[in-house]
């Protein structure tokens, strides 16, 4: 096992760097593509700039974009956190309590098709114009994809697994953190990859509604002043933020749940 492991591991190695590779390739394709069309197309600045101007932009005022971006990230995180353990323990009782599945899961889908831009003001009442807000609409945004992908993964438990565990005997806590949990973690941390990029947007959607710093300010004041540099830098810098935790999350899971990569 040991000798077959290493090889296994440089594949998958490789893989990644491949992957990785790709996905640079892709974005610096689309720079590529949008900055042409901006020379062909030559719009006025007000309406396109080409990501040159953006990147211009990142270079002349690094420390602006940089400070900017920290709160953003700060607020993300902090909901993502919020997100995830809210949703992991609200989808386990979803499939362990049919009573709370009975009421609670026709109010979360209910909730769910409120536009969460609705819902900020509300967090904006209840939390002020803070850090709090903000976190807050971020771990609203990231909560459902977690609830639905943790009760979805629970169910989807093999019923040979269920009645293993029945014949040998093991008691419910046992079922549940050796057996369950972990056949669901792999539908969790598809979640949680959905949820991460999801807690970004809403970080940026409770600065806009209140917001004096973060990168949804930095949009908003690029608006009002008809500064699309800014305004697109500001677009790169989130696009790239979301993209980073998306692997990191992803590389997480691969690191937590191996025996997915191997049986492919």
């Amino acid at each position: 096992m040991l000798v077959g492991q290493k090889p296994r591991r440089r594949r998958l190695g490789r893989e990644s760097v491949a992957a990785g590779a790709k996905a640079v390739a892709g974005l610096i394709g689309i720079f590529a593509l949008w900055q042409v069309l901006v020379v062909v197309l030559d719009p006025p600045e007000f309406l396109l700039v080409g990501p040159i101007s953006a990147f211009a932009e990142l270079l002349e005022r690094p420390g602006y974009f940089a400070s900017n971006t920290f709160i953003t990230l700060q607020e993300a995180l902090a909901g993502f956190a919020l997100g995830t353990a809210l949703g992991v323990l609200c989808g386990a009782a979803l499939h362990y309590s049919t009573t709370v599945r009975s009421f609670l899961y026709p109010a979360l889908i209910a909730i769910d098709t409120i536009p969460k831009v609705a819902l900020a003001p509300l967090f904006i009442v209840w939390f002020g114009f803070g850090f709090e807000s903000k976190a807050f609409v971020a771990m609203a945004i990231a909560f459902f994809p977690l609830v639905i992908n943790t009760y979805d993964g629970l169910r989807s438990v093999p019923h040979e697994l269920q009645e293993l565990a029945r014949i040998n005997k093991a008691s419910r806590w046992k079922k549940m953190t050796k057996i369950e949990f972990i056949y669901a973690i792999p539908a969790i941390f598809s979640g949680a990859k959905i949820s991460i990029s999801l807690a970004v947007g809403g970080a940026v959607v409770g600065e806009f509604i209140a917001g004096s710093q973060g990168l949804g300010y930095v949009i908003l004041l690029a608006n009002s002043q008809v500064d699309l540099p800014s305004m697109f830098a500001a677009f790169i810098v989130l696009a790239v933020i979301a993209l980073a935790l998306f692997f990191i999350v992803d590389r997480a899971g691969r690191k937590l749940f191996p025996w997915k990569n191997h049986s492919r």
